[in-house]
């Protein structure tokens, strides 16, 4: 059975049949955070000392790292606005880059997006032209009180961002329908997007567009058998380790960092809904990232893990993570800083110092 007809055959979509014709198009690089034919990038090992990004007075997370021109690019949530009234804090996406990961330049703040009430949780790619994709969500939603929404900007060289773009919106168009933390994966046979749907009840999604575009049409896959803790999984993060598919995933219970391997075939949509059992991503606690009382609840130990693979320049798999000692600040999120850890196997991992 041909590709688009085997997932219309089991899922709705939001266009029509003859639109599901399947586009191949290369992909671009693995998704890797190191791009490539760049410099050998730069980490100051011996140097840093966690947590790596901090700021006094604005909380840090839901970060996304990539190598590219000789610097080191991240894109993060930019928490502001501490003051009592909860639901008072402002979020934002900011830039920082750096040469070795010790030393950062000041935050480059995102302009408040019409229509949103803010917005967070980057992650970033490259699309199959070389151009760099950020996805992201609003929060805490919609301007009118509607919940969070997925959007898309692009860059040549991420420092000069295009408008905004509307994400997947026709997978689930109702007003109502809360989508949060989209990450994609372009592969020969169109384009994955995994995102988190619903609110009071919420899940792990797939959807597929087979012309690769990010504008679709897009169809609707399922909804993949990953349980964490007997619940659902968010921050997502697509990448390929040794050639085959991860997904990167903080538990949505708890806040731990999880890695999972795709099982069967990536070309398959379909296949996208299978993943192995999993592991936790067993990472040092500091005193940085410590609390008194049970993670998610009140600190956060390593929140929205992003995995960087360096191996075949340096050797290590890096990861980056948020966390706090506590959850009273910014509206009860945390004063969240970004810190760092390497691993040779992606079982063993070493803080700074």
């Amino acid at each position: 059975m041909a590709l688009g007809l085997l997932v219309a055959s089991c899922a709705r979509s939001s266009a029509p049949a003859a639109a599901s014709a399947t586009i191949v198009v290369p992909p671009p690089a693995n998704h890797q955070c190191v791009v490539p034919r760049s410099a050998r990038p730069t980490v100051a090992w011996s140097r840093l000392r966690n947590p790596i990004l901090s700021y006094p007075t604005a909380g840090a997370k839901d970060q996304a790292l990539i190598w590219a021109g000789g610097t080191w690019h991240m894109l993060f949530s930019y928490v502001t606005n501490d003051v009592p009234t909860p639901g008072a804090e402002h979020w934002s996406i900011a830039t920082a880059t750096s040469r070795d990961l010790v030393h950062w330049s000041p935050p480059s703040v995102w302009p408040d997006q019409a229509g949103t009430l803010g917005v967070v949780s980057p992650d970033i790619v490259r699309s199959p032209s070389g151009l760099y994709v950020a996805t992201y969500e609003s929060n805490p939603g919609e301007v009118g009180g509607l919940p969070d929404k997925t959007y898309y900007r692009t860059s040549p060289d991420l420092e000069h961002w295009s408008a905004s773009h509307e994400l997947a919106r026709s997978l689930h168009p109702a007003p109502g329908d809360r989508m949060i933390d989209p990450s994609l994966a372009w592969t020969p046979h169109g384009l994955i997007v995994g995102y988190k749907l619903g609110e009071t009840v919420q899940n792990f999604e797939i959807g597929w567009s087979p012309s690769g575009s990010l504008d679709g049409p897009w169809m609707y896959v399922g909804r993949p058998d990953i349980t964490v803790y007997g619940d659902t999984v968010e921050n997502l993060e697509f990448l390929t380790i040794k050639g085959q598919w991860h997904l990167v995933a903080t538990s949505n219970t708890l806040d731990q960092p999880w890695i999972f391997s795709l099982v069967g075939d990536p070309d398959r949509p379909t296949s996208w809904l299978h993943w192995n059992h999993g592991r936790e991503l067993q990472i040092p606690s500091q005193a940085w990232n410590t609390g008194r009382g049970i993670s998610s609840v009140d600190f956060e130990h390593a929140n929205s893990a992003f995995v960087c693979d360096a191996t075949a320049q340096d050797g290590y798999y890096y990861v980056t993570y948020a966390g706090s000692g506590e959850l009273t600040h910014f509206g009860g999120w945390g004063h969240a800083k970004i810190g760092i850890a390497r691993s040779t196997d992606l079982i063993h991992w070493q803080v700074p110092g």
